[in-house]
């Protein structure tokens, strides 16, 4: 287990490879570790971080901390603590994609694009059931599915950081980020998904620089299709065209830049 400190607080996170790096923020459920086999399928070009948000997996409980903004603030002092190298690929899922994609809106400068995952475009779209006083039940009877490095994971976290956050995204809409978002971006949707709706017509046009993506999956892509999910984010980073291209494949080819 790799740490680092912030305030007195600690930061767990994971980090593997060389090359540029690609930062990886996780969802309500869960921690760094379902990440894991994206960050091996590109540790040979990149050098891939994923880190545990406050409240979650090994990382402190801290509170004050569980707000969407506060969560951006955390990836800030992140990359500054470790003197990660910028431009950054983000990459976040859910809870995850929100802060991500928050995050290029306000340090433009630190991000070279942002893939945001399953991300509740609008409170709207995400489950009722992640709302009540225990939210990891609602989680698990919502989707129907486990995952051992979401089942693993998931009773670490802080109860009240999931409340809080799920609350806050149930009144947030994503859609001014997406318009004013400056980076190349990529969007991941799941249609099965029963956690965040897809949000179909409801997203702005598409352009070359900005891309959506429909997954015949649920929640987690990067778990359900990991060899289809690993290619997208990897081709996604390579892109240098028009993002529209972009789409999954079922079969994995080593690309170099």
């Amino acid at each position: 287990m790799t740490i680092t400190t912030l305030d007195n607080q600690i930061i767990h996170y994971e980090a593997i490879g060389h090359g540029a790096p690609v930062i990886f923020v996780h969802g309500w459920h869960g921690s760094w570790r379902y990440w894991y086999s994206t960050m091996q399928a590109l540790s040979s070009r990149n050098r891939a971080y994923a880190f545990d948000l406050w409240g979650f997996g090994d990382s402190s409980n801290k509170p004050d901390g569980y707000s969407l903004d506060a969560y951006v603030e955390m990836l800030h002092d992140f990359l500054d603590v470790l003197a990660v190298k910028k431009p950054v690929v983000l990459v976040g899922h859910a809870l995850g994609a929100g802060v991500a994609l928050r995050y290029t809106v306000k340090y433009p400068e630190d991000v070279d694009r942002v893939a945001a995952i399953s991300l509740p475009v609008k409170g709207s779209y995400m489950s009722e059931k992640l709302i009540g006083e225990d939210p990891f039940a609602g989680f698990s009877k919502t989707t129907g599915i486990s995952w051992p490095e979401v089942d693993n994971e998931v009773r670490k976290s802080d109860m009240s950081a999931v409340s809080k956050l799920v609350e806050e995204y149930r009144n947030t809409d994503f859609l001014p980020d997406i318009n004013d978002c400056p980076k190349p971006m990529m969007l991941i949707f799941g249609k099965q998904d029963k956690i965040v709706t897809e949000p179909g017509n409801s997203l702005p046009t598409e352009t070359s620089e900005r891309a959506y993506i429909s997954l015949d999956c649920n929640h987690f892509p990067m778990l359900e299709d990991k060899v289809k999910f690993n290619r997208l984010v990897l081709d996604f980073i390579l892109a240098e065209g028009d993002l529209q291209e972009l789409s999954p494949k079922d079969h994995w080819v080593r690309r170099n830049r």
